[in-house]
């Protein structure tokens, strides 16, 4: 089980660690002669999700920042409608709340 985070209940490990900033940390964590480890199955591993984030640049949700997005520097409008005559709290397009 690659990728585990925690051990199973009285499971038997080899393990070989190093010295780090931390402390000693585990390096390489198997199971006896070199098997593969159960792990702990009280939590399932979750896969990792990615949030949507709103570029300040180019008003889209997306995974990148402003810093990132490929659009280059834009001039700055209303990410409701996209007019550079107003902005989104002053958006006449936008439904009220």
């Amino acid at each position: 089980m690659s990728g585990f985070r925690s051990l199973g209940d009285d499971e038997v490990v080899e393990f070989q660690c190093k010295s780090s900033d931390k402390g000693l940390e585990a390096t390489v964590v198997t199971g006896p002669s070199g098997t593969e480890c159960r792990g702990s199955h009280r939590r399932p591993m979750s896969k990792k999700r990615f949030r949507k984030i709103r570029c300040y640049n180019c008003g889209e949700f997306a995974n990148h920042l402003a810093a990132k997005c490929s659009m280059g520097p834009q001039p700055k409008r209303c990410h409701y409608c996209k007019s550079e005559d107003h902005l989104i709290a002053d958006c006449p397009q936008r439904p009220e709340k």
